[in-house]
Protein backbone atom coordinates (compact mmCIF):
# COMPACT_ATOMS: atom_id res chain seq x y z
CA UNK A 1 0.00 0.00 0.00
CA UNK A 2 1.19 3.23 -1.03
CA UNK A 3 2.10 6.55 1.29
CA UNK A 4 -0.57 8.12 -1.23
CA UNK A 5 -3.63 5.22 0.08
CA UNK A 6 -2.42 6.57 3.85
CA UNK A 7 -2.82 10.15 2.74
CA UNK A 8 -6.09 9.50 1.98
CA UNK A 9 -7.22 7.60 4.67
CA UNK A 10 -5.89 10.33 6.89
CA UNK A 11 -7.12 13.28 4.99
CA UNK A 12 -10.70 11.57 5.45
CA UNK A 13 -9.82 10.93 8.69
CA UNK A 14 -9.54 14.35 9.90
CA UNK A 15 -12.08 15.38 7.84
CA UNK A 16 -14.46 13.23 10.20
CA UNK A 17 -13.25 15.20 13.21
CA UNK A 18 -13.59 18.40 11.74
CA UNK A 19 -17.40 17.64 10.99
CA UNK A 20 -17.61 15.78 14.66
CA UNK A 21 -16.27 18.52 16.60
CA UNK A 22 -19.45 20.51 17.19
CA UNK A 23 -21.19 17.86 17.91
CA UNK A 24 -18.87 16.61 20.35
CA UNK A 25 -18.38 20.14 22.20
CA UNK A 26 -22.21 19.46 22.38
CA UNK A 27 -22.27 16.60 23.87
CA UNK A 28 -20.07 17.69 26.81
CA UNK A 29 -20.68 21.27 26.95
CA UNK A 30 -22.62 20.59 30.30
CA UNK A 31 -19.65 18.78 31.89
CA UNK A 32 -17.27 20.78 30.90
CA UNK A 33 -19.36 23.71 32.18
CA UNK A 34 -19.68 22.18 35.60
CA UNK A 35 -15.14 21.57 35.07
CA UNK A 36 -15.09 25.51 35.01
CA UNK A 37 -17.44 26.13 37.63
CA UNK A 38 -15.10 23.30 39.99
CA UNK A 39 -12.33 25.22 38.63
CA UNK A 40 -13.30 28.60 39.91
CA UNK A 41 -14.53 27.66 43.17
CA UNK A 42 -11.07 25.64 43.75
CA UNK A 43 -9.44 29.44 42.72
CA UNK A 44 -11.47 31.07 45.10
CA UNK A 45 -10.40 29.29 47.87
CA UNK A 46 -7.15 29.34 46.85
CA UNK A 47 -7.20 33.08 47.54
CA UNK A 48 -9.06 32.96 50.37
CA UNK A 49 -7.04 30.58 52.31
CA UNK A 50 -3.80 32.70 51.45
CA UNK A 51 -5.82 35.79 52.71
CA UNK A 52 -6.27 34.08 56.06
CA UNK A 53 -2.94 32.81 56.18
CA UNK A 54 -1.26 35.98 55.69
CA UNK A 55 -3.29 37.81 58.17
CA UNK A 56 -2.31 35.35 60.43
CA UNK A 57 1.25 36.44 59.78
CA UNK A 58 2.26 33.46 57.52
CA UNK A 59 4.84 34.50 55.06
CA UNK A 60 7.60 32.04 55.01
CA UNK A 61 6.80 29.64 52.24
CA UNK A 62 6.95 26.30 54.42
CA UNK A 63 5.01 28.18 57.01
CA UNK A 64 2.22 28.88 54.71
CA UNK A 65 2.52 25.76 53.03
CA UNK A 66 1.54 24.44 56.74
CA UNK A 67 -0.75 27.07 57.68
CA UNK A 68 -3.15 25.89 54.21
CA UNK A 69 -3.12 21.86 55.09
CA UNK A 70 -4.33 23.32 58.70
CA UNK A 71 -6.73 25.13 57.40
CA UNK A 72 -9.88 22.87 56.99
CA UNK A 73 -12.07 24.94 55.22
CA UNK A 74 -9.74 25.33 52.79
CA UNK A 75 -8.85 21.48 52.40
CA UNK A 76 -12.65 20.46 52.38
CA UNK A 77 -13.43 23.18 49.41
CA UNK A 78 -10.11 21.58 47.29
CA UNK A 79 -11.47 18.11 47.75
CA UNK A 80 -15.34 18.96 46.95
CA UNK A 81 -13.39 20.77 43.98
CA UNK A 82 -10.93 17.73 42.78
CA UNK A 83 -13.85 15.77 43.35
CA UNK A 84 -16.40 17.36 41.37
CA UNK A 85 -13.92 18.48 38.20
CA UNK A 86 -12.32 14.39 38.11
CA UNK A 87 -16.56 13.44 37.97
CA UNK A 88 -17.16 15.92 35.57
CA UNK A 89 -14.15 15.38 33.37
CA UNK A 90 -15.31 11.64 33.27
CA UNK A 91 -18.77 12.59 32.22
CA UNK A 92 -17.09 14.92 29.39
CA UNK A 93 -15.18 12.15 28.43
CA UNK A 94 -17.62 9.68 27.89
CA UNK A 95 -20.53 11.63 26.19
CA UNK A 96 -17.47 12.24 23.82
CA UNK A 97 -16.85 9.02 23.11
CA UNK A 98 -20.30 7.73 23.08
CA UNK A 99 -20.86 10.69 20.36
CA UNK A 100 -17.57 9.63 18.26
CA UNK A 101 -18.80 5.78 18.74
CA UNK A 102 -22.11 6.80 17.16
CA UNK A 103 -20.69 8.23 14.04
CA UNK A 104 -17.99 5.77 13.31
CA UNK A 105 -19.92 2.25 13.98
CA UNK A 106 -23.32 4.22 12.37
CA UNK A 107 -21.93 5.07 9.36
CA UNK A 108 -19.05 2.39 8.92
CA UNK A 109 -22.03 -0.55 9.57
CA UNK A 110 -24.45 1.30 7.10
CA UNK A 111 -25.28 1.13 3.56
CA UNK A 112 -22.49 3.41 3.24
CA UNK A 113 -20.01 1.36 4.18
CA UNK A 114 -18.38 5.19 5.29
CA UNK A 115 -17.98 7.67 7.37
CA UNK A 116 -18.91 11.10 5.22
CA UNK A 117 -14.70 11.84 5.29
CA UNK A 118 -13.81 8.28 3.76
CA UNK A 119 -17.03 8.71 1.26
CA UNK A 120 -15.87 11.60 0.42
CA UNK A 121 -12.47 10.54 -0.38
CA UNK A 122 -14.26 7.30 -2.12
CA UNK A 123 -13.51 4.84 0.82
CA UNK A 124 -15.28 2.45 2.18
CA UNK A 125 -14.80 0.17 5.17
CA UNK A 126 -15.95 -4.01 4.24
CA UNK A 127 -15.47 -7.51 6.11
CA UNK A 128 -12.53 -9.34 4.75
CA UNK A 129 -15.09 -10.78 2.65
CA UNK A 130 -16.09 -7.49 0.91
CA UNK A 131 -19.36 -7.57 3.28
CA UNK A 132 -21.24 -4.58 4.77
CA UNK A 133 -19.64 -4.95 7.61
CA UNK A 134 -23.07 -4.87 10.30
CA UNK A 135 -22.87 -3.36 13.76
CA UNK A 136 -20.63 -5.73 15.83
CA UNK A 137 -17.74 -5.52 13.48
CA UNK A 138 -17.90 -2.15 13.11
CA UNK A 139 -17.75 -1.87 17.14
CA UNK A 140 -14.75 -4.32 17.45
CA UNK A 141 -13.04 -1.97 14.26
CA UNK A 142 -13.50 1.10 16.86
CA UNK A 143 -12.90 -0.45 19.81
CA UNK A 144 -9.57 -1.61 18.58
CA UNK A 145 -8.26 1.82 17.10
CA UNK A 146 -8.00 3.02 20.26
CA UNK A 147 -4.73 1.38 21.04
CA UNK A 148 -3.65 3.04 18.09
CA UNK A 149 -4.47 6.61 19.14
CA UNK A 150 -2.72 5.97 22.60
CA UNK A 151 0.55 4.56 20.29
CA UNK A 152 0.65 8.22 18.33
CA UNK A 153 -0.81 6.11 15.12
CA UNK A 154 1.34 3.44 15.25
CA UNK A 155 -1.48 0.92 14.34
CA UNK A 156 -2.50 3.09 11.58
CA UNK A 157 0.73 3.43 10.10
CA UNK A 158 0.51 -0.09 8.94
CA UNK A 159 -1.25 0.66 6.40
CA UNK A 160 1.98 1.37 4.35
CA UNK A 161 3.81 -1.04 4.65
CA UNK A 162 0.98 -3.99 4.30
CA UNK A 163 0.39 -4.75 0.66
CA UNK A 164 -3.22 -5.17 2.23
CA UNK A 165 -3.41 -2.00 3.30
CA UNK A 166 -4.92 -3.22 6.34
CA UNK A 167 -4.90 -1.03 10.00
CA UNK A 168 -4.13 -2.58 13.51
CA UNK A 169 -7.65 -2.30 13.73
CA UNK A 170 -8.47 -3.69 10.53
CA UNK A 171 -6.49 -6.79 11.60
CA UNK A 172 -8.42 -7.53 14.76
CA UNK A 173 -11.91 -6.77 13.38
CA UNK A 174 -10.96 -8.70 10.29
CA UNK A 175 -11.84 -5.17 8.28
CA UNK A 176 -10.25 -3.36 5.19
CA UNK A 177 -10.64 -0.37 3.29
CA UNK A 178 -11.57 -0.28 -0.06
CA UNK A 179 -11.36 2.54 -2.62
CA UNK A 180 -9.75 5.08 -5.41
CA UNK A 181 -5.92 6.65 -3.39
CA UNK A 182 -5.53 9.18 -5.70
CA UNK A 183 -6.10 12.48 -3.91
CA UNK A 184 -8.85 15.45 -5.18
CA UNK A 185 -7.34 19.05 -5.31
CA UNK A 186 -9.28 19.59 -2.30
CA UNK A 187 -8.04 17.02 -0.33
CA UNK A 188 -4.61 17.80 -1.20
CA UNK A 189 -5.53 21.25 -0.08
CA UNK A 190 -7.03 20.17 3.28
CA UNK A 191 -3.84 18.34 4.10
CA UNK A 192 -2.05 21.91 3.18
CA UNK A 193 -3.87 23.39 5.53
CA UNK A 194 -3.05 21.01 8.41
CA UNK A 195 0.47 21.40 7.80
CA UNK A 196 0.28 25.63 7.99
CA UNK A 197 -1.59 25.02 11.23
CA UNK A 198 1.09 22.80 12.55
CA UNK A 199 4.18 24.76 10.88
CA UNK A 200 2.13 27.93 12.87
CA UNK A 201 1.89 25.92 15.77
CA UNK A 202 5.41 24.63 16.22
CA UNK A 203 6.34 28.26 15.48
CA UNK A 204 4.53 29.95 17.85
CA UNK A 205 6.07 27.55 20.73
CA UNK A 206 9.54 27.78 19.45
CA UNK A 207 9.07 32.10 19.37
CA UNK A 208 7.35 31.77 23.37
CA UNK A 209 10.15 29.13 24.33
CA UNK A 210 12.63 31.28 23.09
CA UNK A 211 11.40 34.71 24.88
CA UNK A 212 11.21 32.32 28.08
CA UNK A 213 14.90 31.46 27.68
CA UNK A 214 15.73 35.51 27.01
CA UNK A 215 13.87 36.37 29.78
CA UNK A 216 15.53 34.23 31.91
CA UNK A 217 18.92 34.98 31.08
CA UNK A 218 17.95 38.69 31.55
Amino acid sequence: MSAAAFKARYAAYTLDLALLSPFVVGAAWRPLQVVQAAWRGMEGAIQLALDRAFAAGHIALLDLAGALQADAAFMAAMTQGMEALFASLLSAGLWAWLVVAAYFVGFEASPWRATPGKRALGLRVLANDGTTVGLPRALLRFVAAGPSWLLLHLGHALVMFRDDGRAGHDLVAGTRVDGDAALPAWATAWLGLQAAAVALLLGWVAWTAMQAVMVLGL
